[in-house]
């Protein structure tokens, strides 16, 4: 977020706006990951725990409650120019943070307590008791659907393509060239005849490759099959140009079968061979569905981990995962009722789930799902210190500002 402010003046920020930022505005947060600044308020942000002995206890009895009642509130930092921050300080032990400097944002949340003069804020701790999903706005499953998840299908089947079969991966077949000068006192119907028996041994070669290659140790970081196999594609794909342009001079047709490959290999394979057809591929139809799309309309998080799991009212359960471009679907008949929908979200350990029973609608195929993105949050610090001194809280550190009671 731009404040706009020029040199010299002081930054403020209301913690409405703290929320905002912090819930529902992936666009908003810009970096959670602390750079390395040469200015002094680095070891304000990033001041790390001291003795564990000197911290305090959260409030219990009627003294340290009193305290707690004296210092919660609403804290403004002044005093460090072009840095905005607050703080809030619940009389029950919790506190919510957020500094804004630069092109950087941070955001902590947690418990905090007072001992010996100081408050202490910290760890960051994202409470497990509250609800990191929110199911919005239904939709019906039109033309935007359909496309979005055959372009998430593609995605899934080319990256899956990638480390099946990355023999097959950039580059295609050489075009034919010039003549051959080898073959430059041979007929067109010779030409054929020596360009049909070069593809047939080159595409045996290619097979012997590709068999190697599928047989190969997968944890062994040497690539020389897949080289092979690269190379063997490359050289027949060169007969294959060349029979073609020597059939056309003889007047006959150029006849050839691809190797055989693996249902994954097809997404990436110059050739969809006959047989493809008869086998039950990767593609799937996706003229009907149900799914969620998690923060719909604004820019996904295509590398969130949340499972989806789609519960029909005939008992069946179909399960998908969100992890890209931000939204889960499976494929489902206009006359299947969605009756509930289970979210999973596995981020840095920790495991968030919620279940979300659903209201008979036929045309709410598509729900949007909103994620409390402060789960997300990478700690901006282990511990921050500030010294009490009457209405202000000072860091610790003496890196300068001070926290300027509000309300």
């Amino acid at each position: 977020m731009q404040l706009g402010l020029s040199s010299g003046q002081d930054r403020s920020v209301d913690l409405r706006v703290m929320e905002n930022f912090a819930v529902f505005q992936p666009h908003q947060i810009r970096s959670l990951t602390l750079r390395k600044f040469s200015i002094c308020l680095l070891s304000t942000i990033c001041a790390l725990v001291l003795a564990p002995a000197a911290v305090g206890q959260q409030p219990g009895s009627s003294g340290d409650q009193a305290t707690a009642n004296r210092l919660a509130g609403r804290y403004s930092l002044a005093g460090v120019m072009e840095t905005a921050a607050q703080l809030q300080l619940a009389a029950d032990g919790s506190y919510k943070w957020v500094l804004m400097v630069g092109n950087l944002d941070l955001y902590s949340e947690g418990r905090w307590t007072q001992a010996d003069g100081q408050v202490v804020l910290g760890p960051h701790r994202f409470g497990k008791d509250r609800p990191v999903f929110a199911l919005g706005a239904s939709y019906p499953w039109g033309d935007e659907e359909r496309e979005s998840a055959h372009g998430r299908d593609m995605i899934r089947l080319q990256n899956r393509a990638k480390w099946q079969c990355a023999f097959l991966d950039n580059g295609g077949y050489y075009a034919s060239s010039g003549a051959d000068n080898s073959q430059e006192d041979m007929t067109p119907a010779q030409r054929y005849k020596v360009a049909v028996a070069s593809e047939q041994e080159l595409r045996a070669a290619y097979e012997r490759a590709i068999d190697a290659y599928f047989a190969r140790d997968r944890s062994d970081p040497d690539d020389s099959l897949e080289v092979s196999a690269r190379t063997a594609r490359r050289n027949w794909g060169h007969a294959v140009a060349v029979l073609a342009k020597s059939a056309r001079a003889a007047g006959k047709t150029a006849r050839y079968q691809p190797p055989s490959l693996p249902a994954d290999c097809f997404f990436l394979s110059d050739y969809r061979p006959e047989y493809a057809g008869d086998q039950t591929g990767p593609w799937i139809d996706w003229r009907d569905g149900v799914g969620i799309w998690v923060n719909r309309r604004e820019r996904p998080d295509a590398r969130l981990d949340i499972d989806a799991a789609f519960t029909f009212a005939d008992g069946g359960v179909e399960t998908a995962s969100s992890h890209e471009l931000g939204f889960a679907f499976v494929p489902a008949t206009a006359n299947r009722q969605l009756k509930a929908i289970s979210l999973t979200l596995r981020h840095d350990g920790g495991e968030y789930s919620s279940r979300f029973e659903l209201a008979p609608d036929p045309d709410a195929r598509v729900h949007e799902v909103k994620l409390d993105r402060r789960v997300l949050i990478k700690p901006p610090f282990e511990q921050l210190r500030l010294n009490i001194s009457g209405d202000r809280l000072v860091p610790a550190d003496g890196s300068g500002g001070a926290y300027i009671r509000r309300d």
